[in-house]
């Protein structure tokens, strides 16, 4: 068979055709730029740390270069997708089959909350490649179903969420029942210290560095407003522009999960109805408490960035940062859990006193027309 047989172009990559055939039936036509970045040194078999945001195509960064390397004949675990969530991990295993399709490559999601005996089932029956989330991984692992003995590829997706939802201990165990031998690559929006330990513990020192950031666009539909108030009126204002606004839903953000515990508990005293969402509850209590504030059971919901990514609420038509966004990206992803399918939303920002340079920073880096609120809170006529 000639080699122009053998091979199709994706852009400058030069594929098999089974993989070809895949991301053309997928609509793939040509990369992006984490894809045409990224694809190249993982099929080299080089570690790689990848600077990226959902939305980039980093799935098929990753999952062209595992399915291109995984042996069909061979019926046992040989790459391991570490996922945030159960949502990703699904998401994620969905476009690996859609990839691996025309090679016979079986994928199987491992996540909590569903039925394990089916899980294991699935992995009896000889998958390849599996998608999982840190702490059923870990479950099946130590329950003797889950082999990583043969692995030879380890995929971090979205390692940061990983970090903010406390699994990193679970990673790093994981990590550690991988042979020594191996290909790892971690793909992170941001990268905190205990990320660049995981990089710095598990990765080889040479392993490839890209950073890739989407253009920063936040929806039309979204009026933006800021709050120039100090943290300790921050409460107050809330309950102020809650009063003017009329809520009948609210997504507020905070940094960490103390803070988000702190506010949903001053709420309380305060008479609303609250709730609090973040990585320290399991995956049935965050469920639950996401079910009671699509249905309007929740009137203010406090959140990590947990709830910023990945997680589509319909009809919300109001967001606030009580803490400043950490990055142009954060501000950009909680900005879009409001005017969702072209429906009308409001974003709003607080930024504190120490707040004012990393604010200039944001509103460069995303350029969109923002509006200064006023409060009563600090009318002194």
């Amino acid at each position: 068979m000639l080699a122009s047989q053998r091979h199709h172009r994706f852009g400058e990559i030069e594929l098999p055709v089974t993989i070809a055939r895949a991301i053309e039936k997928m609509g793939f036509t040509t990369p992006t730029e984490v894809q045409a970045r990224a694809i190249g040194p993982l099929r080299a078999g080089k570690d790689l740390i990848g600077q990226a945001q959902t939305g980039t195509g980093k799935t098929a960064a990753f999952g062209i270069p595992i399915v291109e390397k995984v042996d069909p004949a061979g019926q046992y675990v040989q790459a391991l997708v570490l996922t945030p969530t159960r949502e990703l991990c699904v998401q994620v295993t969905e476009e690996i089959r859609r990839i691996g399709v025309f090679r016979n490559v079986a994928t199987v999601a491992i996540y909590g909350g569903s039925s394990m005996d089916r899980q294991v089932a699935a992995l009896k029956r000889g998958a390849q490649v599996v998608v999982g989330t840190p702490g059923r991984v870990l479950d099946l692992i130590r329950r003797g179903e889950l082999r990583l003995d043969r692995v030879n590829t380890v995929i971090l997706d979205e390692a940061d969420r990983m970090l903010d939802m406390g699994f990193i201990v679970d990673v790093e165990t994981i990590l550690s029942r991988c042979p020594r031998q191996r290909q790892t690559a971690l793909f992170s929006a941001t990268m905190p210290y205990a990320i660049l330990r995981i990089c710095d513990r598990f990765m080889d020192k040479d392993a490839e560095h890209i950073v890739v950031r989407p253009e920063m666009r936040t929806v039309e539909t979204v009026r933006q407003l800021v709050y120039f108030v100090a943290e300790q009126d921050k409460v107050a204002a809330l309950l102020e522009i809650a009063a003017q606004f009329g809520f009948d839903r609210l997504l507020v953000f905070r940094h960490t999960q103390i803070g988000v515990d702190r506010l949903a508990a001053t709420l309380a005293r305060r008479g609303k109805n609250v709730a609090a969402l973040h990585g320290g509850l399991s995956q049935r209590e965050r469920d639950r408490t996401l079910a009671e504030f699509r249905a309007g059971k929740v009137q203010f919901l406090v959140a990590t960035n947990v709830a910023s990514r990945g997680l589509d609420i319909e009809d919300l038509p109001y967001v606030v940062s009580y803490d400043i966004p950490e990055d142009a990206d954060t501000y950009v992803h909680r900005v879009g859990r409001t005017a969702r399918a072209g429906k009308q939303g409001t974003a709003i920002t607080f930024v504190g006193e120490w707040d004012l340079a990393a604010w200039d920073q944001i509103r460069t880096e995303v350029g969109a027309e923002v509006e200064e609120g006023q409060l009563k809170l600090y009318d002194r006529g």
